[in-house]
């Protein structure tokens, strides 16, 4: 059983470039939904998203992938 191991390619889940941060990700929305609601855009669908994110990291999750 000790050959049950398998290398990782990235050190850690903040290396690995093909998972975003969901705590990033809600910071960087947050602020394009409030420039957008500056500019009077419907904010809708960004809200919704964020949504989402909110609950994901509600629930314990720190990161989301790209693909």
């Amino acid at each position: 059983m000790a050959g049950m191991y398998i290398e990782t390619a990235y050190e850690s889940a903040d290396c690995d470039e093909r998972l975003v941060s969901i705590v990033k990700e809600m910071k960087a929305l947050a602020s394009h939904i409030q420039d957008a609601e500056w500019e009077g855009q419907d904010v809708s669908a960004m809200r919704q998203q964020f949504d989402r994110l909110r609950d994901s990291n509600n629930a314990g999750l720190n990161y989301q992938p790209l693909f």
